[in-house]
């Protein structure tokens, strides 16, 4: 009788340790852009290249990214201590 919750309950599991995992590769990737950018600021700017693109890709980056690990992580202590967790 069971069974079917503890199957959805198990696929939201992996569903949300999958986003976790793909936000984590998210800001890795979003750190790497930002020490790129940084590292070959001058050579950029000699050929006049422009930021405006990489600078809009880094912010949504770090948005998306950081908002869902806090959430994540949020969600994993309320899981584990079965208290609610509040921000604010």
């Amino acid at each position: 009788m069971l069974l079917p919750v503890v199957v959805v309950s198990i696929g939201v599991m992996f569903a949300l340790a999958g986003v976790a995992a793909a936000a984590l590769v998210l800001l890795i990737v979003a750190i790497g852009v930002t020490i790129w950018l940084y590292r070959c600021r001058e050579q950029r700017r000699a050929d006049g290249k422009s930021n405006v693109g990489w600078i809009i890709f880094l912010v949504i980056a770090y948005l998306l990214s950081i908002n869902y690990l806090v959430f994540f992580v949020l969600l994993m202590i309320s899981t584990f201590t079965g208290e609610p967790v509040t921000v604010g």
